[in-house]
């Protein structure tokens, strides 16, 4: 037994590098850390305080959902804020992943990597106080229609309603639904969980979510373009999607079932 005991502990001690070399392995910007990116806050999804580039205090699905991922490629998350309009620029990121409900598409492919689907959602219609409630998309054809600039809300807009007036275009989330609050916009259409949890949070700012189309989107984290994390990333969201954890962050901070949104035809 005495003759082994010097073997056992050379392979101790070998085995004890590889575990660390197979953590440290991960491709991140910076060893052990995670840089999470967010955008405008989005209730339900990531909302915090915003500090130049940084963010502290973040809270909802996405910060969870990342928290989650991190873990389990024992990664510490570093948050910070980048935004929307920049996501899908072309060259380097300043982050490793970043979560703004971005959903996935063959044109953003081009410049950014996408994770698999993290939610699926349709584009809603949210309306101001003032505005009369569309039965169908050829009342909605006829309303102030407003979206925010590089989304597929605003590209269904212009591809498939083709409204009777003007569209209204916002840089930023934060600005479109300023807009849509002080009546200058009639209907403000983007994706129905983001109009939904933002009535449900500020009611008295809006009329009601008249209603939802069918598009058949899907979320994904945005990478670099060619990242080698992208593949962990979508066995971690496999895992957690298996196990569970996916279904219960979205019942933890989505209290509203989508599905009962009307649809518009």
């Amino acid at each position: 037994m005495k003759r082994l005991l010097p073997l056992l502990a050379l392979a101790a001690l070998v085995a004890v590098p590889a575990a660390s070399a197979g953590r440290q392995a991960v491709p991140v910007m910076h060893s052990g850390q995670l840089v999470v990116a967010f955008g405008d806050p989005a209730p339900g999804f990531a909302q915090g305080t915003v500090r130049g580039n940084k963010i502290t205090k973040p809270r909802g699905y996405e910060v969870d959902l990342a928290k989650a991922i991190a873990a389990q490629l024992h990664l510490k998350p570093v948050w910070v804020y980048s935004p929307w309009n920049s996501l899908f620029a072309p060259g380097q990121k300043k982050f490793d992943i970043s979560f703004q409900e971005a959903t996935i598409t063959a044109q953003r492919k081009k410049t950014v990597d996408f994770t698999s689907s993290y939610m699926n959602a349709n584009q809603g219609v949210l309306l101001s106080k003032k505005a009369s409630v569309p039965h169908s998309l050829a009342d909605l054809k006829k309303m102030q229609v407003c979206g925010q600039t590089n989304t597929t809300g605003l590209q269904w807009i212009q591809d498939q309603l083709k409204p009777d007036k003007k569209v209204l275009t916002f840089p930023s989330l934060t600005a479109a639904f300023q807009a849509v609050t002080i009546n200058r916009c009639d209907a403000f259409i983007m994706d129905v969980p983001i109009v939904s949890l933002q009535k449900k949070q500020t009611p008295s700012h809006f009329g009601p979510v008249a209603g939802q189309i069918v598009t058949h989107e899907q979320y994904g984290a945005v990478l670099q373009k060619n990242s080698k994390l992208t593949q962990k990333v979508d066995v971690v969201l496999e895992k957690l999607t298996k196990n569970g954890t996916v279904g219960k962050l979205q019942k933890k901070w989505f209290s509203i079932n989508f599905a009962k949104v009307p649809v518009l035809k």
